[in-house]
């Protein structure tokens, strides 16, 4: 089940892109490399006195990822290598924090409560005595346990209804018009703590313990920089690379490489008929739902280049440092330019049209469906072979 998708063009409707000295031809999609905005260095000011600042973030690994460097200016980082900062953050999530460099307090909460749960949690908050509370993301009890404990300043940005009613300062943001980064909107809302812009705009980084790496790739009889992640998955908030070009994307790159699939139980309508087709493959390893948080950073920071679309594994990946390549799609709300990873080593693919869509696909009314298919195999392929 084999599906070869390029098709030929004429030289005079290529276009070809320069990165750090590689070049990457597409005719049908373009290259976009990701970095974070750069700004002088100020320096360090303390904007909360008194106590500890909370930050909340409840959400997607991605949006953890671009979040969790907006705490740069707050707290001092203790002899242990801990930032005297606190995070809620979603179930399940906790490994990204524990990470990351500095390491943050974290606390993981639940998306739902009793009120018997809210009372404990909000005798426990006064208790913290902070003095400042950043919400990014939250449900709306949160914000309202935040103003219930009179925490002298809740920031964040006004999009939601309780961010007006809960929040005493903040800014404006519509964040769906896709005019920059989502890491550099988290940094915006912190600029509005002080007369001048946050001091720290560098990316999360992470770091995996190199005993417990080692451990992992013997178990799954991998070698360190000699394999590469293939994750096809995602959550269903973006449009995805057709399934029949990972098929022989997997297929091609495997002759060359050992490939690693990884993958959750979510991810299963599409990775089913990928497993169908690759059936008896060699030099593909399937360790979709079976690796933990840790062990999923422990993979990715020993490939020697990870592919992926709209999601979190693309986050945790750059913010590892491994070259990545992220496939994207045109729909402002998608759009790289908000939500591509942030890392020196990042590449993405995005159709090269005109999208009428502004929140979702608009489908087959739309001329240019589906424009996903213009990621073409070339494209990948250019990218890939340039990578060391």
């Amino acid at each position: 089940m084999t599906a070869n998708l390029d098709t030929p063009e004429s030289p005079r409707n290529h276009q070809t892109h320069r990165h750090g000295g590689t070049q990457a031809t597409a005719a049908e999609s373009r290259v976009v490399v990701s970095r974070p905005p750069r700004i002088p260095v100020l320096s360090p000011r303390p904007v909360s006195e008194g106590g500890p600042t909370l930050f909340v973030r409840v959400d997607r690994i991605g949006d953890l990822v671009l979040s969790l460097p907006s705490d740069g200016q707050f707290g001092e980082i203790e002899n242990d290598g801990e930032r005297d900062v606190d995070w809620w953050i979603s179930e399940g999530l906790g490994f990204v924090v524990d990470h990351a460099v500095p390491r943050r307090r974290a606390r993981e909460m639940k998306a739902k409560i009793r009120f018997q749960e809210f009372k404990t949690i909000l005798r426990e908050v006064k208790a913290r005595k902070y003095q400042t509370a950043v919400v990014l993301h939250a449900p709306w009890w949160m914000t309202a346990l935040l103003w219930f404990a009179r925490i002298p300043n809740r920031v964040g940005p006004r999009s939601q209804w309780h961010s007006f009613l809960f929040l005493n300062k903040g800014v404006r943001q519509k964040r769906s018009l896709s005019e920059t980064s989502e890491f550099e909107y988290n940094m915006r809302v912190m600029d509005t703590l002080t007369d001048r812009p946050t001091i720290q705009r560098d990316p999360l980084k992470l770091r995996v313990d190199t005993d417990w790496k080692a451990q992992t790739l013997k178990k799954y009889e991998l070698v360190d920089q000699k394999y590469a992640v293939v994750h096809p998955g995602m959550g269903g908030s973006a449009r995805n690379w057709p399934t029949s070009h990972y098929i022989s994307w997997i297929q091609e790159a495997s002759k060359e490489e050992t490939i690693v699939i990884t993958g959750t139980s979510t991810d299963e309508s599409v990775l089913e008929p990928i497993r169908q087709a690759l059936e008896g493959a060699r030099g593909v390893v399937w360790l979709n739902g079976k690796l933990s948080g840790p062990q999923l950073l422990h993979i990715l920071d020993g490939a020697r280049c990870v592919l992926a679309p709209s999601t979190g594994v693309a986050h945790l990946a750059a913010s590892l440092g491994r070259p990545v390549i992220g496939l994207y799609s045109p729909v402002k709300v998608q759009h790289p330019t908000r939500w591509a990873p942030q890392g020196e080593a990042v590449q993405v693919l995005v159709p090269e049209v005109e999208c009428p869509g502004k929140k979702a696909c608009v489908g087959q009314t739309c001329p240019q469906y589906d424009c996903m298919n213009r990621i073409s195999l070339e494209s990948v392929r250019s990218l890939w072979s340039a990578l060391p």
